[in-house]
């Protein structure tokens, strides 16, 4: 291998490498196709028509894993308004799903998204402080 070929090589190589060391040393936060941390508080969520029952409507910053599981008998989603996003699939009867998400202080709104369920009552505000 010639003198630059290799210096090329050895440029990538050392890019490469530190790249990885850089994506290593993150600032910790999830990202949405990752997993939450072990230690994450979880909201649990049942929906049923028109409306839910959750678990925990106050909650301190960080990272909150939402597990909706729907006893209704219809299609529902649980679905997060504004700040970060996020939510769960639409899920039938019987189903469950997950979705998280790291929240800063305030107030948010959680709904469901399938047809007018929303304006039927299928949402509940949460306070993170």
């Amino acid at each position: 291998m010639d003198s630059s070929l290799q210096r090329r090589f050895s440029a990538a190589a050392a890019i490469a490498v530190i790249a990885l060391v850089l994506a290593a040393c993150g600032d910790g936060e999830p990202v949405a196709e990752g997993s939450p941390p072990a230690d994450a508080p979880h909201v649990s969520v049942s929906a049923t028509e028109y409306a839910y029952e959750v678990s925990s409507k106050t909650l301190e910053p960080g990272v909150v894993v939402f597990d909706l599981t729907n006893n209704g008998s219809m299609e529902h989603d649980l679905v997060l308004e504004g700040g970060p996003g996020g939510g769960t699939q639409i899920i039938g009867p019987g189903e469950t799903d997950s979705f998280f998400v790291t929240l800063e202080p305030g107030t948010y709104t959680l709904y469901c998204s399938v047809g007018n369920h929303r304006a039927q009552g299928m949402e509940f505000t949460i306070t993170v402080m």
